[in-house]
């Protein structure tokens, strides 16, 4: 196939008031009313249309149901077309007639209705001068229905990187949250536009709300490796590297006594060598601001200290970052990133982490333990670490 192919007339006129009068349709344009920029959405295929674009455009759609659409409003700037997986050709056809020109390749083109372009993966092409009355179009997809367009969610191996845009890992030109380098649970970078709420861990399939662009990065509270937390080993008291702890482990709890351990989990974390106050680092909790303290103990920045009371700074920080309050064991949970006494951990480099969950019958329940000496630090519950956690499970 060469770099571009156009099709003029390529549906009937039935089959376009066939699609203009589903209510997807109708439904997409009024969050194009109502301030949306880009509208995502599918419809399902009828065999008319699927014989139809087989015929016109040599798509096989034997084995597809559905087929991507998108109203637009503005203009697109210039960009390289990026799906879910490896492609060869981008499809699109403009189901209205728009004002301005489709750039493809510093070509121009008219913007009609039933016109389709199919240009290989890899070429730059824009809109320009399109006013504000938005248009409707077949895809853009590639040979397997999958919808592709610009970048809007762009993956990272740590904040870090998420905020700087640096180390990008992948990047995708719709808004599903997609398994990435093993990493299956995001969260959402500051420095992201989009509407979706910033406060909420993302698993594999949910898809984030249009338009404008994500930044994500996968998380976990965790413990150091050699942190030691407080068990009973053979009847005896004693704090153990949370390394050697194993499942049915007995840990002392601060208000139910022991528990056995249910799952422990491990990961890697890469620190940086600065002092910027993120959730996805590492941070240095000392005897010399924590008075329970024997040694100093290393968490992650969403791990969270327990405690009562906490400042209304505190409390504000922590729904900013979380949405709410949370309580375990009658004590907030005070993340280590938004507690002033917890310090940066200055160290550069990737570095082993640990997590355990605890018998419970509620699998969202998660408990006060004991660390280094005696600072009292929240455990996982058995559904977050299983699911959410992105570790390893030991």
């Amino acid at each position: 196939m060469t770099s571009l192919q156009f099709f003029n007339d390529v549906l009937t006129e039935s089959q376009i008031q066939y699609i203009n009068g589903l209510p997807e349709v109708a439904t997409a344009r009024h969050r194009i009313e109502s301030g949306a920029k880009v509208a995502y959405f599918s419809i399902q295929l009828n065999d008319s249309i699927k014989a139809t674009l087989q015929e016109r455009l040599g798509l096989d759609l034997s084995a597809v149901n559905q087929i991507p659409l998108r109203w637009i409003c503005g203009d697109t700037a210039p960009h390289i077309d990026v799906g879910s997986s490896t492609f060869e050709n981008t499809y699109l056809l403009y189901l209205n007639d728009s004002s301005g020109e489709f750039i493809l390749d510093d070509v121009s083109h008219p913007i009609s209705a039933n016109t389709a372009y199919v240009f290989n993966e890899g070429i730059s092409h824009e809109t320009i001068n399109t006013g504000t009355e938005p248009r409707l179009l077949l895809g853009p997809m590639n040979e397997f229905a999958q919808p592709v367009g610009a970048s809007v969610t762009f993956y990272y191996p740590s904040e870090a990187d998420a905020l700087a845009n640096t180390n990008l890992i992948i990047a995708y030109g719709n808004y599903e949250i997609f398994s990435v380098s093993g990493y299956t649970h995001w969260r959402i970078a500051s420095t992201s536009t989009g509407p979706s709420p910033q406060n909420v861990v993302y698993n594999v399939g949910d898809v984030l709300s249009g338009p404008d662009v994500y930044y994500l990065y996968p998380t976990a509270p965790c413990f150091l490796e050699g942190s030691k937390i407080l068990c009973q080993v053979d009847g005896i008291e004693q704090y153990i590297p949370i390394e050697s702890m194993k499942t049915g482990t007995l840990v002392k709890t601060s208000r139910d006594g022991y528990k056995k351990v249910e799952l422990i989990g491990k990961g890697t974390i890469y620190n940086p060598g600065n002092s910027d106050r993120i959730e996805d680092r590492l941070y240095k909790c000392s005897p010399s601001k924590y008075s329970a303290l024997s040694e100093d103990l290393i968490i992650t920045g969403c791990h969270s200290i327990l405690e009562y009371p906490i400042t209304e700074k505190q409390k504000e920080d922590t729904i900013k970052r979380l949405g709410k309050l949370y309580i375990t064991d009658n004590k907030y949970r005070l993340m280590a990133c938004v507690d002033e006494r917890a310090e940066p951990w200055l160290s550069e480099g990737n570095f082993t982490i640990w997590h355990f969950a605890l018998e419970n019958a509620d699998d969202l329940m998660n408990y006060g333990v004991y660390a280094n000496g005696g600072l009292l630090v929240e455990t996982c519950s058995i559904r977050f670490l299983k699911n959410k956690s992105n570790m390893t499970i030991m």
